[in-house]
């Protein structure tokens, strides 16, 4: 069964990601190829993911006029980009490539029972009603089976330009 956050935090963390979005930004997921004897390489498979979320902002620290650190933080949408996201990726932005070296903190729900109802309410907190009054409840889609899935929303990333 879904938890009941599900009902608004998947909504909420799109929101709020879509209102800053940058098409700039992508993702890029690296997964290992299969190992060339020949060479006695493994080759890598790069798999680009364009608009995948929302600079929070970029930082470049100098001193004594060398440039010593300039870093990115992002949210990563995980309807864009599948969950988990990983230090092995890239992110690409403004024509840089940039080293993944944290991910945290990661939004989602999921994995655990829920008994009680979801409401489905306001922005403002308010809950939505039929007009004969009765609240409006969200269903989840486990049914009562048990099964444990995970949602995950968004998550903040740290990246170092390469």
């Amino acid at each position: 069964m879904n938890a009941p956050q599900d009902a608004w935090a998947g909504l909420l963390a799109k929101r709020l990601v879509d209102r800053w979005r940058s098409t700039a930004l992508s993702y890029i997921k690296i997964s290992p190829g299969t190992y060339n004897e020949t060479t006695g390489t493994i080759s890598l498979t790069e798999t680009t993911v364009t608009g995948a979320g929302a600079v929070l902002n970029s930082t470049q620290q100098e001193r004594d006029g060398v440039m010593q650190d300039h870093e990115l933080v992002v949210w990563i949408d995980h309807i864009a980009v599948p969950w988990p996201v990983s230090t092995n990726d890239r992110l690409g932005y403004l024509g840089k490539r940039w080293k993944i070296t944290e991910i945290g903190p990661t939004y989602g729900s999921g994995g655990e029972e829920s008994t009680s109802p979801a409401y489905i309410t306001t922005l403002d907190g308010r809950v939505i009603t039929t007009l004969s009054g009765a609240p409006l409840i969200v269903q989840g889609s486990g049914g009562g089976s048990g099964a444990n899935t995970f949602n995950m929303y968004a998550s903040k990333v740290t990246a170092r330009a390469e």
